[in-house]
């Protein structure tokens, strides 16, 4: 009787640590295969609540980290994007739209030194399905440093 009610128990744990990682998205238990109607016309406006880590004046020291919020834009008849704030991928300087499903990816080719080391490339993506908002720099070496991470929504409070 104690191995079932382990067991029962056990069952029940296990699948409220799944119905969590689904209501928070870190997994997707699409059982149907339908995907959500995203707008891929015209311009998409968002305002993101973002944490930044911004490196001091090089890259081993602790970075300072702030929280911002932020506006940014997608322009899918354009294919261009831009966000503004720290390392900004700004409204004069657009980055190249590419749209992968529930991914928007901005990116952007760099060529100036920061850091001690030269950056090559500017990107930031959105997940439309969570609404995370993600921001790095690519690094001389084929290295990447991570930035910006946050939370977005579109500014009319209508789905993505």
């Amino acid at each position: 009787m104690n191995k079932i009610i382990t067991a029962l128990l056990a069952l029940i744990v296990l699948g409220g640590i799944i119905i969590t990682a689904q209501m928070t998205g870190l997994i997707s238990l699409d059982m149907n295969d339908k995907k959500p109607p995203y707008q891929n016309k015209g311009k998409l406006d968002v305002v993101c609540e973002l944490e930044v880590s911004k490196p001091n004046d090089n890259l081993s020291q602790p970075f300072d980290t702030a929280r911002l919020t932020i506006p940014a834009q997608f322009d899918f008849d354009e294919n261009t994007g831009w966000y503004t704030g720290e390392y900004a991928i700004s409204m004069n300087r657009k980055g190249t739209l590419n749209v992968q499903d529930d991914l928007l990816k901005v990116s952007r080719p760099a060529l100036f030194k920061r850091y001690g080391l030269m950056i090559t490339g500017e990107h930031f993506t959105l997940n439309r399905r969570n609404g995370q908002f993600k921001q790095w720099l690519d690094l001389e070496g084929d290295k990447r440093l991570d930035l910006i991470t946050g939370r977005c929504k579109r500014a009319t409070n209508a789905p993505f």
